[in-house]
């Protein structure tokens, strides 16, 4: 009987940054990882899952966190793997928006309503699953069986709605700065027909204890 070795898949959310810690909007704003997150990408670097391909958003937060994560490996940057376009809205924070008719219907149905200047949720939504097909398909052809995806809170929520094994709602994932999950396929075919992966598990960022 042949063997036929499962697909790994890690998503790491990049390192925290000044605006996140502000609670402000910056999804395609190029902004730096903070100097606190530059701790946690270190120890999560630790412990984490090798990987034979690294794709990463193209905006800096995410080049940077790739480059603490895997520092002596080859990324290729992908601009389909970049947070939702919060148009006029980027680099404001809610308390300064709150007084907008829009941003406050778009708090109450942020899948229906579009950010000034933005992307809907359903463009976004399409974007990421767009970019995460060609990745499949890629990586199948290639016969690559541990990937690595550096990107941003709304992209890897998307990526769990769609390929965890525990259905869950996009809101309700929480994916934590400068961390990752990990996505095991056991049929590679599975993996390549888009079905939901077989087991999901933190990467640690602590030596696991014995006993």
């Amino acid at each position: 009987m042949e063997y036929t070795a499962g697909v790994e898949l890690s998503l790491y959310r990049h390192g925290v940054t000044k605006e996140n810690l502000e609670k402000v909007y910056i999804g395609w704003t190029d902004v730096e990882v903070a100097e606190e997150g530059v701790d946690l990408l270190k120890r999560t670097k630790r412990f984490r899952p090798e990987a034979d391909r690294i794709i990463s958003s193209d905006l800096k937060r995410c080049i940077q966190s790739a480059d603490f994560l895997f520092p002596d490996d080859k990324k290729i940057y992908h601009k389909g793997l970049r947070e939702i376009n919060f148009g006029s809205w980027e680099g404001k924070k809610a308390d300064e928006l709150s007084k907008r008719e829009d941003f406050s219907m778009w708090l109450e149905n942020p899948q229906e309503m579009r950010p000034e200047n933005g992307e809907s949720f359903a463009e976004f939504s399409e974007r990421i699953e767009a970019a995460w097909e060609m990745i499949r398909e890629w990586s199948y052809q290639d016969g690559i069986e541990k990937i690595a995806i550096v990107s941003h809170g709304g992209p890897i929520r998307q990526l769990l709605t769609v390929l965890a094994p525990e259905k869950k709602s996009f809101w309700d994932w929480k994916p934590l700065h400068g961390q990752g999950l990990t996505l095991y396929w056991a049929d590679r075919e599975a993996f390549r027909r888009g079905e939901r992966c077989t087991s999901l598990s933190a990467v640690p960022i602590t030596e696991k204890s014995s006993g």
